[in-house]
């Protein structure tokens, strides 16, 4: 009997003194933990705007030798990678017609510079206007054409500046300068061709290279420029401001949306401290730990 007096008191102090602990424990305010953000400071930049075309590298001049008249290939006399000057003869034609006796006569180059591709081979028939071989001129210079799309084509300009990739030099990009634009657009396709002129000094781009274009649209010089990395995901155009250790989020009016950078026409200021990475984690006025970084 005494040691059951004896559990049942030690039961009933240990219920008061928990009690007890979960009475002193009600009005004790939540702590949160101090998160670490990625932080970059507001100045101004520039903010460009680009877009990514594919295309093909001709040659400053280029065209198509082709026959004036139907017959039998019986001579090719420049191989491709050959020079050629204009009127110099690429191949040989004959017209076979049984009873006739005709001599073979030229296709000739129709511009000066390199046999690119030769198209038929001896003992093939021919007709006019079926190209026989293209002639390729280039040097310093090679030219590209791309198709823009309609949204586009109202930011290129002759004078536009592009930039040049080839596979063939990964490291390289070469520099290229539009040259012409076509006002009427393909029906089908909805885009309009651009011309540009690339820079080639040292002809290490060659005629028939497949290429990617990168066309300047638009561009802000000196502008309030901040990473995309800061603009909150959920499209309200806010951002998460530093204040000392607090974050306040603040609301932002964007302009140029760019490649990289967005320009931000009111909201923020150079020298304000904007949270690029860890903004999804926090509240407003959430204290936090803030480590500087470059644009993202």
């Amino acid at each position: 009997m005494r040691l059951s007096r004896t559990i049942i008191a030690g039961s009933m102090a240990l219920a008061l003194f928990a009690g007890c602990g979960a009475r002193g424990g009600k009005g004790k305010k939540e702590e949160r933990l101090v998160q670490s953000v990625a932080v970059h400071t507001v100045r101004l930049d520039t903010v460009v705007r680009t877009v990514q075309l594919l295309g093909t590298l001709q040659g400053d001049q280029q065209a198509m030798a082709m026959p004036k008249f139907a017959g039998r290939v019986t001579e090719i006399v420049k191989h491709e990678g050959s020079t050629v000057s204009v009127g110099d003869p690429i191949a040989y034609v004959v017209n076979d017609v049984p009873g006739m006796d005709f001599k073979p006569g030229p296709v000739t180059a129709p511009v000066s510079g390199t046999v690119g591709k030769v198209y038929v081979e001896v003992g093939q028939t021919v007709a006019p206007g079926m190209p026989v071989a293209s002639v390729t001129s280039y040097g310093e210079r090679v030219k590209v054409k791309v198709n823009v799309s309609d949204q586009d084509l109202r930011f290129i300009r002759p004078g536009a500046l592009g930039s040049v990739s080839v596979v063939a030099f990964p490291d390289t990009t070469f520099t290229g300068r539009v040259s012409r634009v076509s006002p009427v657009l393909d029906q089908t396709s909805r885009t309009a061709t651009a011309e540009l002129v690339v820079d080639n000094r040292g002809r290490r781009l060659l005629p028939g290279m497949a290429c990617a274009v990168r066309l300047v649209l638009e561009q802000r010089d000196a502008a309030v420029a901040l990473p995309l990395a800061a603009l909150l995901s959920d499209g309200s155009a806010r951002v998460a401001v530093l204040e000392g250790s607090i974050a306040r989020f603040r609301q932002v009016e964007v302009g140029l949306v760019g490649d990289r950078t967005v320009e931000v026409v009111a909201g923020v200021e150079p020298g304000d401290k904007v949270i690029t990475t860890g903004k999804e984690r926090i509240k407003d006025g959430d204290e936090v730990k803030s480590v500087e970084n470059g644009l993202q």
